[in-house]
């Protein structure tokens, strides 16, 4: 199944605004009282306010502004300032920044609301393009993930999607040439249309055909051409047939051994570009085999020193029993090799071959 990998993380801090403004009020009135400094301390009330509306609601803040201003006419009377010139002033200043702290509170709410809105139609548009992978179709158990260089963005340029047949699983993994808003368009539409020709098309080859015309109707960007890499598979029993259309060859993974491509075959053009298509190759798998199809981000992650990601690093978290644990981590492999979040939108997809379609995969 598909599952975000990003989290913000800062919805616990809101409501630490206002215990802390009350903190700061009751500080300054305990070393104003201490220090005998009455009024010169009073400004420093300001930055109560100014504290909740950072973190917290507007009617917090108000309350916190509401606060500092009482504070703020009650530290005149210790030392009989009450009513100076000098106090008023201070008083005046505490009461516009305070003013000032609840139009920041409400615009920042309206603006975190907005964000949030987007963060759902984000979701939503995510799960549109890049729909759920069935954890099982036949003896084929599958999981995906994906993660966008843009944070909270959630779809970017990489696609991947599956469609089961009566006796076949047709798999396409594959990254836009381009990033915004016209990567992601394209990148459903080739999903799209994958799912559509996946379907009434009886080879791979005539299905890439369908992808080419798709592609190649794409509105030119003015910096260069647009194409697709991409990799089409279909799966059916033991048999596999693989369509390399430019994009990084898919590792495979047997019990006991290390990762390694599937094949050496040369890979085509991507789609978009045009020209006949040669057939898919074909290889064979064994129960407990699987395949990471993944786009490259994986392999373009670079650490400190600039090195790219070696894949032998993939052996133990690929040898992880369960699926969704294993691309778990498989990401947090490239993280740490890269020292963070990726500069570049990551696809995964792993399939695994199980032992009939009654058996029990564990999962």
């Amino acid at each position: 199944m598909t599952e975000p990998w990003h989290s913000t993380g800062s919805g616990h801090r809101s409501w630490l605004g206002l215990p802390a403004a009350l903190a700061l009020i009751a500080v300054v009135l305990l070393v104003d009282v201490a220090a005998a400094a009455h009024a010169v301390l009073i400004g420093f009330l300001a930055l109560a306010p100014l504290l909740a509306a950072a973190v917290d609601t507007p009617r917090r803040t108000a309350v916190a502004s509401a606060a500092a201003t009482g504070a703020a006419v009650l530290a005149g009377l210790p030392s009989q300032t009450l009513g100076s010139l000098d106090h008023v002033l201070r008083v005046a200043v505490v009461i516009t920044v305070s003013v000032a702290a609840l139009y920041v509170a409400r615009a920042r709410t309206l603006r975190e609301e907005r964000i949030r809105r987007m963060s759902e139609i984000v979701r939503v548009t995510q799960k549109a393009i890049l729909r759920e992978v069935p954890p099982r179709i036949g003896d084929v158990a599958l999981g995906a993930r994906y993660v966008s260089a843009q944070r909270d963005a959630g779809v970017g340029g990489d696609l991947y999607e599956v469609v089961p047949g009566p006796d076949r699983v047709r798999v396409i993994i594959g990254d836009v040439c381009g990033k915004g808003l016209p990567a992601v368009q394209l990148a459903s539409a080739v999903i799209g249309a994958f799912r559509q020709s996946a379907i009434v098309r009886d080879r791979l080859e005539e299905v890439a055909t369908d992808l080419d015309a798709l592609v190649a109707r794409e509105p030119k960007p003015a910096y260069g051409v647009t194409f697709v890499t991409a990799v089409l598979l279909e799966v059916s029993g033991p048999d596999l047939w693989v369509m390399n259309c430019g994009h990084p060859v898919p590792l495979r993974h047997r019990p006991g051994g290390p990762p390694s491509p599937l094949g050496e075959h040369q890979p085509d053009r991507p789609l978009g570009l045009g020209g006949r298509r040669t057939p898919p190759a074909h290889h064979t798998w064994s129960t407990g085999d699987r395949l990471l199809l993944y786009t490259d981000g994986l392999i373009e992650a670079r650490d400190d020193a600039g090195r790219f990601f070696p894949l032998r690093l993939l052996d133990r978290p690929l040898s992880t029993p369960c699926l969704s644990k294993a691309l778990d981590e498989v990401w947090r492999a490239v993280r740490t090799h890269a020292g963070g979040e990726p500069r570049d939108d990551l696809a995964l997809l792993l399939i695994e071959r199980l032992r009939d379609r009654g058996g029990e995969d564990g999962r």
